[in-house]
């Protein structure tokens, strides 16, 4: 990504997040006085209150779109500069969700009752390695490989771990790549 593109996001960006207050902000305000409106103007109670409904959509709409940017930029090193970005990667990399991976990474090797895939046999000790460090309080963990890593466990197309169709060799891959992401702690001295 070069720094015009990010540029361009970050003005995006402040574009929905400003789209998204005001409209959200006008239904509310529209809401409530069509509840005021029942006892003041009954008739117009029902044009306010569809108002209020018709630009709350808008809002929402607005809110997805800058949550679905901001989710496609955080595959994007360059694009940590932006605060949302940042921010967004940064909750990945908390110890509860590293803790929720680890647990999704061990029930998915060890489901009782059914053998492990076969296509996962070769990369089960890494997968168990990834797991163990993701428990691990002593490690820090950079926020775009916890993308990477909470992509992987969800990511139902793009997955390796996910999608049978994606070689075994993608998957070893994408955990050396995760796994690259965590280092020891540096305690204030």
């Amino acid at each position: 990504m070069y720094a015009r593109a990010v540029d361009d996001a970050s003005a995006r960006l402040c574009e929905l997040r400003r789209e998204k207050r005001e409209d959200l902000g006008l239904a509310m305000l529209t809401l409530g006085l069509a509840v005021a409106a029942t006892q003041v103007r009954p008739e117009l109670a029902w044009p306010l209150f569809l108002g209020g409904i018709g630009v709350g959509a808008l809002g929402v709409r607005a809110l997805w779109r800058h949550w679905d940017l901001v989710e496609r930029l955080a595959c994007e090193r360059d694009a940590y500069v932006i605060a949302d970005v940042r921010d967004y990667a940064s909750r990945e990399a908390t110890m509860d969700r590293r803790h929720g991976y680890a647990a999704l990474i061990r029930s998915r090797l060890s489901r009782p009752g059914v053998a492990i895939e076969s296509r996962l046999v070769a990369s089960a000790e890494q997968l168990e390695a990834l797991a163990t460090e993701l428990d691990d309080q002593q490690l820090a963990f950079d926020p775009a490989c916890a993308v990477a890593c909470m992509r992987l466990l969800s990511d139902l197309a793009g997955s390796p771990l996910l999608n049978p169709a994606r070689p075994p060799e993608e998957l070893r891959s994408r955990v050396r790549q995760i796994r690259s992401g965590f280092t020891p702690v540096r305690l204030a001295g």
